[in-house]
């Protein structure tokens, strides 16, 4: 009981679902399906499929801690417009999502089972598959990344770790208690087997930009490292303006056969 109470107090910290979609595809005249995965545990998940018409790969996007997948309806267009379809999921207790996170193995099983998805029903190979983490989403990015050989990744405002940014801004809260959401991407990050590329502000307040040197110095090469001047936590886009989608898919192109 003691155990649970904490998790319960430690998720409230962390994680900040909504399940109002304030909008939708149609806002942005995007061709899309709704798909339903099950976890490996038996947890109900929806996403929207969002489909390119020229297609030259498609992006499985993992989106932060807050809001759901329509609040990343504005990213995925500007990749759809440069011909790569995009999975949005929402993890468990997000959007549509049944169920909550209660452990970070949680995240793991869901993006396990959208990877799944995307290889099994939609006969995606590796090759065309690019693993976009955001926030929060680094982590399964870089896990997936880690274990299979994808296109790329893309990792918006990474973290080494949620214990390092626990010590952050919850300095008061023991290192062990959050143990269960340690979501340690800097154990990983050496191991990825694709390019990678990054991009992260240099005034983030939530993830310091220090933390993404560190990832991006770890990480094996090919690589690249998008520094945005003046960009917060949830601004790159409107802080990089066309750069947010044209640099990425720069690296995309030069190291990629799409």
């Amino acid at each position: 009981m003691v155990r649970w109470l904490i998790n319960l107090m430690i998720t409230s910290m962390i994680f900040f679902p909504e399940k109002t979609f304030y909008e939708k595809p149609e806002s942005y005249g995007l061709e899309y399906e709704d798909v339903w995965v099950q976890s490996s545990d038996g947890v109900s998940l929806h996403g929207w499929f969002l489909k390119a018409r020229a297609e030259k790969g498609v992006i499985l996007f993992f989106h932060g801690n807050a809001g759901n997948i329509s609040g990343r309806l504005y990213k995925a267009e500007g990749w759809i417009k440069k011909g790569f379809s995009v999975y949005l999921l929402d993890y468990r207790g997000y959007g549509k999502s049944d169920s909550n996170i209660e452990h970070q193995d949680d995240v793991m099983k869901d993006a396990l089972a959208a990877f799944g998805w995307l290889q099994n029903e939609r006969k995606y190979p590796l090759s065309k598959i690019i693993l976009l983490g955001e926030s929060l989403g680094t982590y399964p990015a870089i896990r997936l990344a880690a274990a299979n050989k994808a296109a790329a990744l893309i990792l918006e405002a990474p973290f080494t770790s949620f214990t390092a940014l626990g010590k952050l801004h919850y300095p008061f809260v023991p290192s062990p208690l959050i143990s269960d959401f340690a979501f340690p991407n800097i154990d990983y990050i050496d191991k990825i087997k694709t390019p990678v590329f990054i991009l992260h502000g240099t005034q983030d307040e939530i993830c310091p930009y220090a933390m993404a040197g560190e990832l991006f110095e770890h990480a094996p090469s090919p690589k690249e490292i998008f520094t945005i001047t003046n960009g917060t936590h949830n601004d790159l886009p409107m802080k990089a303006g066309a750069d947010y989608w044209d640099k990425p898919e720069e690296f995309l192109l030069k190291y990629l056969q799409l």
